[in-house]
């Protein structure tokens, strides 16, 4: 638990318990929050991730389940190596995360490490495997910020800490900023993600990461642009000329960020 304030936000957890759950088990919970998923019973939420720590072999079971079909793994898991999806439903999905420490090789961009951003999601994670990534965070008001690049934006450093083995975290959509650094070793964490109807602008910063920092710079407009969405709903019903489609809205945008993402989705279908 962490202070500010005077207000008390459950922000993470570091919980004991000796039962496991299912997969299905935490979906059967997450169904029955209907639209207030992460919204409400939080911390029973943390405490689920937690059981379902114990349980070790669900996550390799999945998988393997997944393969047996190829076709519908790889319609289900289109977008990076770095994540399975493991179960989608009408207000959040669940996917598992690998962190990988860097060797230097083309492709790495993708783990967003020493990169300070935020997300326009809500996101409950849970450390399953390795020593997980480090990160320090802060916060901001979103609604107070314009989304210039170069604006100045007012932080409040929260902490340092780890994605360690059976703890469980809360990102707040469009009000955390956190910056990860590679774990020693192959580390996977375990995400419920809550996207939003309306999604609000997601930013990358320049800021020190010292405790005593007050302002961040927005580097960039991390924007899912509308085009490089849709393709991506076209790519997961199966339409064939997605790149070319794709190809064609990136040679007519003036918009580095979409350019950026575009070309990100094009080398995570590999072509």
């Amino acid at each position: 638990m962490v202070t500010f304030e005077g207000d008390t936000l459950a922000y993470s957890w570091d919980l004991d318990s000796e039962e496991s759950i299912s997969l299905d088990e935490l979906i059967e919970f997450l169904d029955g929050q209907g639209e207030n998923v992460l919204n409400d019973n939080l911390e029973f939420a943390a405490m689920m991730m937690r059981k379902l720590y114990n349980n070790r072999t669900f996550l390799s079971e999945t998988i393997l389940r997944q393969l047996a079909d190829e076709r519908r793994f790889d319609s289900i898991n289109p977008y990076t190596p770095q994540v399975f999806m493991l179960h989608r439903a009408d207000h959040y999905f669940i996917r598992a995360a690998i962190w990988i420490p860097p060797t230097g090789i083309t492709g790495e961009e993708i783990f967003f490490y020493e990169d300070p951003h935020d997300h326009n999601f809500a996101l409950l994670t849970l450390g399953y495997e390795g020593p997980g990534y480090e990160t320090v965070l802060f916060e901001y008001d979103h609604q107070s910020v314009i989304g210039d690049v170069g604006e100045q934006v007012e932080v409040r450093f929260l902490e340092r800490t780890r994605l360690s083995r059976g703890r469980v975290m809360f990102y707040r959509d469009s009000q955390d900023i956190h910056v990860q650094f590679p774990s020693e070793n192959f580390s996977i964490s375990i995400n419920v993600v809550v996207p939003k109807m309306q999604m609000s602008r997601q930013y990358s910063f320049d800021l020190d990461l010292s405790p005593q920092t007050t302002c961040a710079t927005i580097r960039e407009n991390l924007i899912f642009h509308t085009p490089t969405i849709i393709s991506r709903f076209a790519h997961d019903l199966g339409v064939s000329n997605v790149p070319e489609i794709l190809r064609g809205h990136v040679a007519a945008s003036a918009d580095q960020s979409a350019q950026r993402i575009a070309d990100e989705f094009l080398r995570a279908l590999e072509v």
